[in-house]
């Protein structure tokens, strides 16, 4: 792989400064706005490009003869059940530190069942749109989802399961240097593509030391900024982006009606028991 010149990843470029390079890296509180929008702006038309490639089907990328990139083997119609018989089976065969007693265990199997149950009857890939019409929050507060879901077929988008603050390198200008550490990419629901990214405030919701509910009240904030910075993006683009709403549309509403939080605990198995 050829060497960029860079100086540094925008991880470490925006993390709180700690004298123990140990210390994981979590977006320093003390940040300007005028570095975070100029960064995440730039940032912003990154993945407004990487929004409009897509594919006819979902799954793992092989390269043609002639250079370029499909879906190979089998692929996925029904993604959300393939994502819940996933959790379904960490939990039968992980045996280690994922249930501490036998109620854990019972409620961690139920949530599971419930959530593939969903899946099957082909809900999840509703859930936060404006064909949402089965949710308690749609019921509650109908509008808040204007956005039309995506179609269940012929277009999907790149994702990388990988991309985050860490694999973005900066130059000592804070321009874009490269984007890094593509080896997770696939072919994905573009229901994926539509949530706000989950890397703002740097560090996991899961992981996040004072609670996932401190951890939302912050990045609340934070994606304000994420989103006038997205905004300001799509303003200079011209290139049609396939999608009936602008992305930042898509993403403020997929935040307000709890889409994101779907999306993130369907993707990453780890995480699913916390969100």
């Amino acid at each position: 792989m050829e060497r960029v010149e860079n100086r540094g990843s925008v991880s470490a470029r925006l993390t709180r400064p700690s004298e123990d390079p140990s210390t994981p890296h979590v977006l320093d509180a003390d940040v300007s706005e005028i570095t975070l929008t100029t960064i995440w702006g730039k940032i912003a038309c990154c993945l407004l490009q990487l929004s409009r490639i897509t594919f006819p089907r979902i799954g793992s990328l092989v390269q043609a003869d002639d250079g370029s990139y499909e879906v190979g083997g089998r692929p996925l119609n029904q993604w959300y059940t393939a994502l819940a018989e996933m959790h379904i089976a960490q939990l039968i065969f992980q045996h280690n530190d994922l249930v501490v007693s036998e109620d854990d265990c019972r409620n961690k199997y139920v949530a599971r069942q419930l959530f593939r149950s969903l899946a099957r009857q082909g809900r999840l890939s509703t859930f936060g749109f404006a064909e949402d019409d089965w949710s308690p929050q749609s019921s509650e507060f109908p509008g808040l989802a204007t956005c039309p879901a995506p179609s269940g077929s012929n277009s999907f988008r790149l994702w990388g399961d990988d991309f985050r603050a860490g694999n973005i390198l900066l130059t000592e200008a804070d321009d874009i240097a490269a984007l890094i550490d593509w080896e997770y990419a696939y072919v994905a629901p573009t229901q994926f593509t539509l949530d706000p990214p989950w890397w703002l405030l740097i560090e996991t919701a899961e992981m996040w030391s004072s609670g996932v509910d401190d951890w939302k009240e912050t990045y609340d904030t934070r994606l304000k900024t994420w989103l006038a910075a997205l905004e300001r993006a799509e303003e200079d683009f011209t290139e049609p982006s396939g999608l009936p709403a602008p992305l930042s549309t898509y993403m403020r509403e997929s935040w307000e009606t709890g889409r994101f939080f779907l999306s993130y605990g369907a993707r990453k198995s780890w995480a699913f028991d916390t969100i």
